[in-house]
């Protein structure tokens, strides 16, 4: 479990809630520094669904906790856009090979 510091979970709790929360950035670093399975899971889709910082998730994750996240994240997505991203970050943390369409001129 990686440390949150306030300027990071800042940083993507803006670009996540666009006003829509009750909760505070404050509120988030403390769940990330938590042991709430559950709550910490709730975070990280939260931020893989509405924020495109990698580099603020890969900081406030660890790489096993992406990963275990990342294996529940199953069943395709609706939105074209954040099912591409979940296969590439499948691929990435996972080493799970799904094919995407616009990518198949790529041969890995």
């Amino acid at each position: 479990m990686r440390q949150a510091d306030l300027e990071t979970v800042t940083k993507v709790w803006q670009s996540c809630t666009w006003g829509n929360t009750k909760e505070t950035p404050e509120q988030w670093q403390e769940i990330l520094s938590g042991n709430d399975e559950g709550a910490r899971q709730r975070l990280f889709q939260k931020m893989f669904f509405e924020s495109i910082d990698y580099n603020s998730i890969v900081a406030l994750f660890d790489t096993d906790s992406i990963r275990t996240y990342l294996l529940e994240l199953n069943k395709p997505l609706s939105r074209p856009h954040l099912e591409k991203r979940r296969k590439i970050w499948r691929y990435l943390f996972c080493g799970i090979r799904e094919p995407i369409p616009e990518l198949d001129w790529i041969k890995g």
